[in-house]
């Protein structure tokens, strides 16, 4: 059994793995492979890279972190949670795992413009998704 399942493999969730296994917790991190960090070209948002660094390498550098204190990550969606007396039964990604707690770590759903090469656009800066990201980049 688990002490935690996490599902949701952008920044928030394998920092809680990160923390988790440290904490030297029994941590397996279920990542759909859909994190909107993947579509951010620079991000001057994140702590200790004031220079920016682009979503895909941010996603590379926490897995590796969380991965070398322990977390198992794991390619694949939970379709469905059961509560049971000991905590919860997990279905999905060709199994069944149990878990003592689970963290829900699955981030939002942009709702974004029709049009063309949007990808291409959000890569090249010209279509922007986060204020939060890039309100200070884009400023005046």
């Amino acid at each position: 059994m688990l002490d935690c399942l996490i599902i949701g493999g952008g920044p928030a969730g394998l920092t809680a793995a990160i923390y988790l296994g440290r904490f030297q917790r029994n941590v397996a991190l279920f990542d759909g492979g859909a994190s909107r960090a993947a579509f951010i070209p620079s991000t001057h948002n994140c702590p200790g890279f004031p220079e920016g660094i682009s979503g895909n390498e941010l996603l590379i550098r926490l897995g590796t972190q969380a991965s070398r204190y322990g977390a198992r990550i794991i390619s694949g969606i939970i379709e469905r949670l059961e509560k049971t007396d000991d905590g919860f039964i997990a279905h999905g990604a060709g199994g069944v795992i149990a878990s003592r707690t689970v963290l829900l770590a699955t981030g939002i759903v942009d709702v974004v413009p029709r049009m063309a090469h949007l990808r291409e656009a959000i890569a090249d800066g010209c279509v922007r998704l986060c204020p939060i990201c890039d309100a200070y980049v884009r400023r005046d």
